[in-house]
């Protein structure tokens, strides 16, 4: 019973601390950048979204287990930057939508008996994740519009929902590229 209390601690901590980490280093850097080139879009959507790179890892490896975890920290990260005021409901579709994207789009697969888990060593499991990051980010931008349509222009909605859906799978593929990098440099450090 200690051992999975410890377990699912870790997971926890594992999980919160990297999206939050992703969250500041897109919210520092890839926000002014996006701001400087395109400007309309940057307020509702970034083009490099690293977090969604992490709900997509932390639900593939543990499944409905990460739910809770990228429910906490969706709502942290979101109650501090992005909450509209006086309007809960909307607010929590958003957090909803970006906590159980990828855990929808996974159902989606396992229901087609599109098989992309470990254990399945017949398939490039980044190409499998990439694509779910994809799909996933599908649920996430419905969610996400339905909850700041009213807030943007009608001009801006098409632009925004192609920032969502390129800077989530962007950002997948990102974290899955700098998740590779620490994985060899780490083994190239163990072999010296």
């Amino acid at each position: 019973m200690k051992t999975q209390k410890n377990e699912a601690f870790a997971r926890t901590l594992l999980i919160c601390g990297a999206y939050i980490g992703l969250f500041l280093l897109v919210r520092q850097i890839i926000f002014p950048l996006q701001q400087m080139i395109a400007p309309n879009t940057a307020t509702y959507a970034a083009l490099i979204f690293l977090p969604h790179g992490v709900r997509v890892i932390a639900t593939w490896l543990y499944r409905e287990k990460a739910i809770l975890p990228l429910l906490m920290v969706h709502l942290f990260a979101y109650r501090l930057f992005y909450w509209e005021s006086g309007n809960a409901a909307l607010n929590m579709v958003a957090v909803l939508s970006g906590s159980l994207c990828v855990f929808i789009a996974m159902q989606l697969f396992s229901f087609s008996r599109i098989d992309i888990s470990l254990s399945n060593m017949t398939i490039s499991h980044w190409r499998s994740l990439v694509f779910l990051g994809f799909i996933s980010s599908v649920f996430n931008t419905a969610g996400n519009m339905l909850a700041m349509g009213d807030a943007m222009g009608s001009d801006l909605h098409l632009q925004v929902i192609a920032t969502f859906i390129i800077g989530d799978t962007i950002g997948t593929l990102a974290c899955l590229l700098i998740l590779m990098l620490g994985f060899r440099l780490r083994r190239l450090a163990s072999s010296q």
